[in-house]
């Protein structure tokens, strides 16, 4: 079968990977167009726009999928299917109508329906998740399904992690779709369930709320890792907090700040929060402007500036 690719973040340029590795190569990958990103606020491609680059395969970036430009381009490809993982833009007709349009989502639809699926699964401390291969239709996410892929999910797991692994499911799914199709024995089913939605992460979803139990913290914290980061104030240094483990007691220090929201405490170089219910022990920190530190080179560096949480308790 013919196809092109469209995707735009880690996650489609994961699934864009593996599609290669297993010998199926798109005949266009669309992506969108450079964004600045880092410190310097440089232009910086998509990461599917770099594979895509690499792996010298034509690409068209775009801030609209659905214009006449994107239309021809996959027209004078000849393609019969536009396959489409975090592209980040909704498809309309005539695009919808003039190509099978199949969409890999990262959770177990009709649950987490929208534009952020793993983040907002690990934040509600979901136990499984999933991925699903949908037909593309005008709503969102709202198209039958061919086939689904289910996975457990630990409080070990991140939002980097558990983005891989869904990727490599997602490609494996959708390849055998793709056969389906051309052999003409795929089956779309529509989708039954509770239906739930993932909305896009802002800027107030990154500030931890220490009122929450810690496991809750942990969950929030490890659904923004590496990624943009969970954000909290350590003292007076502004930080964010990419890996933390939740507890309800001992040590000294932990217990000094269990079910105190907000509150910091420190023993030997060990790095304590307290939560509404428990406490959430720092393991890895980036102080603002400064690199990925664990917590105890952030004590060791910071301890003038952490006042009275600094105290051995």
């Amino acid at each position: 079968m013919r196809f092109a690719f469209a995707g735009t973040p880690e996650f489609g340029a994961a699934v864009l990977k593996e599609l290669l590795r297993g010998g199926r190569t798109p005949e266009l990958v669309v992506s969108q167009p450079a964004r600045p990103a880092g410190r310097g606020r440089r232009l910086t491609a998509s990461p599917a726009t770099v594979l895509a680059r690499a792996e010298h395969l034509p690409c068209v970036e775009t801030e609209d999928i659905n214009s006449d430009d994107v239309l021809a381009a996959l027209a004078g490809c000849r393609v019969d299917a536009l396959v489409v993982a975090a592209f980040g833009q909704m498809l309309r007709t005539p695009l919808l109508t003039s190509f099978e349009c199949v969409n890999v989502h990262a959770s177990l639809l009709p649950a987490y329906r929208g534009a952020a699926p793993i983040v907002r699964a690990l934040m509600a401390g979901e136990e499984q998740t999933g991925v699903c291969i949908m037909r593309m239709t005008e709503g969102l996410d709202e198209g039958p399904v061919a086939a689904r892929a289910t996975i457990g999910v630990t409080p070990w797991d991140d939002r980097d992690a558990l983005e891989t692994t869904l990727a490599l499911m997602g490609a494996r799914a959708v390849a055998h779709v793709m056969d389906a199709m051309a052999g003409g024995y795929v089956q779309w089913r529509p989708q039954v369930g509770p239906t739930s939605y993932a909305t896009k992460i802002g800027a107030s979803d990154r500030v931890v709320d220490p009122n929450k139990t810690a496991a809750q913290v942990h969950d929030h914290v490890r659904a923004l890792s590496p990624v943009p980061g969970a954000t909290v104030r350590i003292g007076d240094v502004p930080a964010r907090l990419l890996r933390t483990w939740p507890g309800s007691g001992a040590g000294a220090a932990a217990g000094s700040v269990a079910g105190r929201p907000g509150e910091w405490a420190c023993e030997g170089d060990r790095l304590f929060l307290g939560c509404g219910e428990g406490w959430v022990e720092a393991l890895t920190v980036q102080p603002s402007g400064k690199r990925i530190m664990t917590a105890a080179e952030f004590v060791r560096g910071y301890r003038s500036r952490l006042g009275r949480i600094a105290r051995d308790s």
